[in-house]
């Protein structure tokens, strides 16, 4: 009787053993079944957290003037200042009615004459050819207010004049020994007006600086102190000997 109640209870002892045991390891999965729910709910705040970072990081750089990660290093471009534009001075209009001639003719015929006799070598018939256009189709006129050369030829006409007040400079040069010369006269504005084989052609050099001086009005810069004072310059007193 008593070896038949211990075995009883040894089985019933092993059966409560085996229960809890299999109540212990029925618990595990649900225990790491809860730990891998919690992981898959935290994933999207992860990638929220890390879009915030990086907005923090980019503009501690920003701050420290470094450029950005997944930006251009190059500065942005300046926007071109636009330059004051310049206003265009108006062209002046003279009136040249009125005007009183004071030369007027052609190229000097020494000029032609001398380039016709050179013009019997081939190497000389350009400037002799150019030499009988100018002498027949060019005109140069002086009067008391402009300069005017025009030109008449059949395959070209114009008409070229300035009033003395746009002169700057004249330059000239002689040809055919002193007898007619070449003049270019050089205007404010940086245009010119050349005349070959001009006759008289210093005499009208110096006409042209006359005009330009009396129908142009000096500065007061210029003016001599009796000028400006509307007076005569007085004659230099003789010095005399010893005192009054």
């Amino acid at each position: 009787m008593r070896t038949a109640m211990q075995r009883t209870n040894s089985c019933s002892c092993s059966a409560l053993q085996h229960r809890q045991a299999l109540k212990h390891v029925s618990a595990l999965p649900s225990l790491s079944s809860r730990g891998r729910r919690a992981v898959v709910v935290r994933a999207a705040p992860a990638d929220v957290d890390d879009e915030e970072l990086e907005r923090r990081l980019a503009k501690l750089k920003q701050a420290k003037g470094e450029t950005p990660y997944g930006q251009s290093s190059k500065a942005p471009p300046k926007p071109v200042e636009e330059a004051p534009k310049k206003k265009k001075k108006e062209k002046v209009v003279y009136d040249f009615s009125d005007e009183v001639l004071h030369y007027e003719g052609p190229p000097h015929r020494g000029d032609l004459a001398i380039n016709l006799a050179l013009g019997t070598t081939l190497f000389w018939l350009p400037l002799t050819i150019a030499a009988l256009s100018r002498g027949l189709f060019v005109n140069y006129k002086f009067t008391n207010k402009r300069i005017s050369v025009s030109t008449n030829a059949p395959w070209k006409t114009e008409q070229l004049d300035a009033a003395y007040q746009e002169v700057k400079e004249v330059r000239s040069i002689p040809r055919g020994i002193g007898a007619w010369g070449d003049m270019v006269v050089v205007l404010k504005d940086g245009s010119k007006i050349e005349m070959r084989a001009l006759d008289r052609f210093r005499e009208l050099q110096e006409y042209i600086l006359k005009r330009r001086d009396e129908l142009v009005p000096r500065s007061a810069n210029e003016l001599t102190q009796e000028e400006l004072m509307g007076e005569a310059a007085a004659p230099a007193k003789k010095g005399g000997k010893g005192f009054a």
